[in-house]
């Protein structure tokens, strides 16, 4: 029987420029003529957010030290575990799959992985590690760990998708997995581990509007094509818990060492309508950080998909996946990290055996 690691971490795109450019993306949603033009000023937004508002670089400095602190400690944990590869789940926001195909899951069976996260955020000139903007990153895939994942899944009665090619190949890997390994990799030793990335649709109904991102704060969004409809809805809770399950019984009838990671940040300020698309659901991301430091987080299989899209949740259906395949393990709470201002809060998690 092989052994197993469970990790929860973020791929917060912010992190990989300066401090200074933390708060750039809720300045962008301020622009959407979506927002009432009374929350478009500082005092009408909570107490909390005004202070963080008020302290800016300050608050992103310590947020990118607590962040960073936290990719080391669980880089060291991965290390001390030696694994033989690291099965992780991730999104795919409107990347590799779009208007041709958007699969609720599928797992990548490649030999390689590659991505140029500088150049697709912008930062070639101004990056947290100072390297060249067109830096590619290269990572080893596991092909045959990949197929036997996908095969077994199908076997037992989850037909699930695969691939051996991007269809959109212009960014490369997703930055779901891009930007994990380059922030597990803080003090750029390399990152030899094999990877298994596995995505889940979880933008589902606003993947086409939103394109992954703020896209659905602009009204013109809704004169492109399917924009201005609901798009099926992306997997059920239940439906990711189970996947967590079941790849974690196919790896540990295996005899290798293997990571099972899942990689998000929690709600997503511009995913809140309900907070006029400006700042996160706390009151969500602290029920489940109570509920996992409790060992509860079985429980995140019964939330709906209506209770995702009101919290800006989608995103952490990937850390329940990773709840399915850590459901009788107690999580270590590495760091948990609230925000008002940058985007998004973070959780980062081990399981160990």
């Amino acid at each position: 029987m092989g052994e197993i690691l469970g990790v929860g971490i973020t791929h917060y795109p912010s992190l990989l420029g300066p401090p200074d450019r933390y708060a750039n993306l809720l300045r962008r949603c301020l622009e959407s003529p979506l927002i009432p033009d009374e929350m478009k000023q500082p005092s009408s937004w909570p107490a909390p957010m005004q202070d963080e508002w008020n302290n800016e670089l300050e608050r992103a400095t310590v947020y990118q030290e607590r962040l960073s602190t936290a990719f080391k400690k669980v880089r060291k944990a991965i290390d001390d575990f030696k694994p033989d590869a690291v099965v992780i789940f991730g999104d795919d926001q409107y990347e590799n799959f779009r208007e041709d195909i958007i699969p609720p899951f599928n797992v990548f069976a490649y030999d390689e992985f590659t991505s140029q996260p500088f150049h697709q955020y912008g930062l070639e000139e101004n990056n947290a590690w100072g390297l060249p903007g067109d830096t590619t990153f290269t990572y080893p895939g596991n092909r045959d760990l990949a197929k036997h994942i996908a095969s077994e899944l199908i076997k037992r009665d989850f037909p699930i998708p695969y691939s051996y090619k991007d269809l959109h190949a212009e960014r490369g890997i997703g930055h779901a997995f891009a930007n994990s390994f380059v922030f597990l990799d803080w003090e750029q030793r390399g990152f030899p581990y094999p990877i298994v990335p596995i995505q889940v649709n979880c933008y589902g109904k606003d993947v086409i509007r939103s394109r992954g991102a703020i896209s659905h704060l602009n009204p013109k969004t809704r004169e492109l094509p399917f924009a201005d409809e609901d798009a099926p809805p992306g997997p059920t809770a239940r439906s990711c818990f189970r996947l967590g399950q079941m790849v974690r019984q196919i790896v540990e009838e295996r005899p290798e060492r293997i990571v099972i990671m899942a990689s998000s940040s929690w709600s997503h300020a511009f995913l809140v309508p309900k907070n006029h698309w400006i700042w996160p659901d706390l009151p969500a991301d602290k029920r489940h950080v109570d509920q996992l430091r409790a060992g509860e987080h079985a429980q995140w299989a019964d939330i709906t998909n209506d209770e995702i899209d009101d919290g800006g949740l989608q995103e952490f259906k990937n850390w329940i996946c990773l709840a399915g395949a850590m459901e009788d393990r107690q999580a270590d709470v590495v760091d948990y990290v609230e925000t008002h201002i940058f985007a998004s809060n973070k959780c980062f998690a081990l399981f160990p055996g």
